[in-house]
């Protein structure tokens, strides 16, 4: 081949190359755009009164969809119009706006059959035509397509439900099933374990783990919740076999669960079952590294604790429990009590809980000279803990008081348990930049920017395509989630610690509040935050998190932003 040829040749292979990676970043930052615009939208409740911004966002995503058709966010950009148009019409009231949600649906599931969304939007518009148009055999019709083509979808068993339910208004010709995709298939082996199943409380909401040793496929069915009935929630899960330590039956009696049921129907499947007393809704999710399913519950809710002295640990599975080994406190003459003080002012706060980040086989972020972020965390969270309850009298919980391992799910159910008004997790950044430096406090929202994601990643230990697939998950699960306080928290975080560390160090760089998909604060039902008090990966940065003096002065810089927290806030946790 002549030199000529051959340079011809490899231009030809850029002009096909290059213009598929401009036009995948091109449809990233588009759909980010309308995400962020949208995001913008449900924070504002007075923009929410006006069309035009419901329109302008719904369009946003419209275009995403006509403009990077190929683009693996095409299907996400029609699940979000769904939703926006489904909150236009909460407004509005006007069928035109639900019919424009189910288009959007409608055309996820038929363009995009082998997306994680299409058996989501499949039961999303069944619920449309049922609730809110009113068009029982339309709803049909939907129902029965996720049933037939996801059979083992986290929907198919709502969809199950619809449609015996609806079965008298079944059109005489539903319409061709589409195939399931070899991509939706279960790929479990019959081999998988259930490993371990556990359960936190507290008024109005249960959350329950099931661990499990590899990727599973599951189902979710809800039996009795219509009035009269005792409702049953069970999850259905592909594999094998149950774990020895795993008991079949566990009394819970929080007022909200009675107990919890493990058994195998089948050979090859693990049902879990959640015998409810009350019941208003639930949420279920799967997360990684490890392999676990959340089951979040939420009931009636309680006016108080039911005893002066709970229990605050879940039911014990074996002697490596090691929430039942982390709430027990160490010193024994000064027990914790979970008796409620009264508050002397608005504002007041009555329990903390501090999060000390890592730990056990998990030892975070390591420096260039092996200092280990889960020991620096661990160091500074106690002495945060004695500054807080020195400085606002208030009783604090630590997550953790030694070098031991807790998946990031349990530590905001301990909050939650203990009815704590505030959770803060304390953490070390890092970067592959050893010149970065600075600090930076974080609440659970959307991530705004690359660099937002790259943490939420490297802290809940997931890639940063799971980061994008867990802000889809959070439309449904921040609907309740205190994020004007948490950001207000924040900012008075970063404040102190940005001005209190720049009097006693040099180059203290200020990266301000940012938002970020973080597992550690998912289902908090306080304001919560978590904190990167300097970057480990900094040799300079490494040597103050190591020192005594530098987490003396982040303590109290932290304790006196809470402290100004709590007396300009009106709002405590309600529990």
């Amino acid at each position: 081949m002549t030199p000529l040829r051959f340079l011809f040749g490899f231009f030809l292979v850029l002009m096909h190359v290059l213009p598929v990676s401009a036009v995948a970043d091109a449809g990233d930052q588009a759909f980010s755009r309308a995400k962020s615009a949208y995001q913008q939208l449900q924070n504002s409740s007075k923009s929410k009164l006006y069309r035009e911004n419901w329109d302008r966002v719904i369009k946003g995503f419209e275009e995403v969809v006509r403009d990077y058709s190929r683009h693996d966010r095409a299907a996400d950009a029609l699940y979000l119009g769904g939703k926006a148009s489904e909150g236009l019409f909460a407004i509005s009231r006007r069928k035109d706006d639900a019919k424009q949600a189910v288009e959007f649906y409608d055309r996820l599931t038929s363009s995009y059959p082998a997306s994680n969304l299409a058996d989501d939007a499949g039961y999303l518009a069944g619920l449309i035509f049922e609730q809110s148009l009113d068009d029982r055999s339309g709803a049909y019709v939907r129902y029965k397509k996720v049933v037939d083509n996801y059979p083992k979808g986290d929907m198919a068993s709502l969809c199950r439900e619809g449609e015996r339910r609806l079965r008298a208004h079944a059109p005489k010709d539903v319409g061709a099933p589409h195939p399931v995709p070899a991509s939706v298939a279960s790929t479990s082996s019959g081999t998988d374990e259930v490993s371990q199943v556990r359960s936190w409380s507290s008024p109005g909401y249960t959350r329950v783990v099931v661990e499990l040793s590899h990727p599973a496929s599951y189902s979710v069915h809800l039996l009795g919740a219509e009035k009269g009935q005792q409702p049953r929630l069970y999850v259905d899960i592909k594999a094998g076999s149950i774990a020895e330590q795993v008991p079949a039956s566990t009394k819970v009696a929080d007022g909200l669960l009675q107990s919890i049921r493990v058994g195998k129907p089948d050979r090859d499947l693990v049902r879990v079952v959640l015998d409810l007393e009350t019941f208003k809704d639930y949420k279920v999710f799967a997360l990684e590294n490890p392999q676990r399913i959340v089951i979040d519950v939420s009931g009636e809710q309680r006016t108080t604790l039911q005893a002066a002295e709970p229990e605050l640990h879940a039911p014990v599975v074996g002697s490596g429990d090691a929430i039942a080994k982390v709430l027990e406190k160490t010193p024994e003459e000064k027990p914790l009590k979970v008796t409620l003080p009264t508050a002397t002012r608005p504002g007041n706060l009555r329990r903390i809980v501090v999060d000390a980040g890592h730990g056990g086989k998990d030892p975070g972020a390591i420096g260039p000279s092996g200092v280990m972020e889960k020991d620096v965390t661990l160091a500074m969270a106690k002495r945060l803990a004695l500054r807080l309850e020195k400085e606002l009298g208030c009783q604090v919980v630590l997550t953790r008081d030694k070098d031991v391992f807790l998946p990031l799910e349990e530590r905001t159910a301990i909050a939650n348990r203990v009815g704590a008004d505030l959770f803060i997790s304390v953490h070390a950044n890092a970067s592959n930049n050893r010149d970065a430096q600075g600090i930076e406090t974080y609440y659970l929202n959307f991530s705004k920017n690359d660099k937002a994601a790259a943490v939420a990643a490297r802290e809940n230990g997931t890639s940063l395509k799971q980061v994008g697939d867990l802000e889809l998950i959070l439309f449904d699960l921040m609907a309740n989630a205190k994020i004007n306080e948490s950001s207000r928290l924040a900012a008075e975080i970063q404040k102190s610690l940005v001005d209190h560390l720049g009097r006693h160090y040099s180059n203290v760089k200020n990266h301000g509040v940012r938002q970020g998909p973080f597992y550690v604060l998912l289902g908090a039902n306080m304001p919560s935050v978590l904190v990167e008090a300097a970057f480990i990966s900094n040799k300079t940065e490494e040597s103050r998190l190591g020192s005594s003096k530098y987490q003396d002065h982040a303590a109290t810089a932290i304790a006196r932003a809470v402290h100004t927290f709590s007396q300009d806030s009106k709002t405590i946790a309600n529990k």
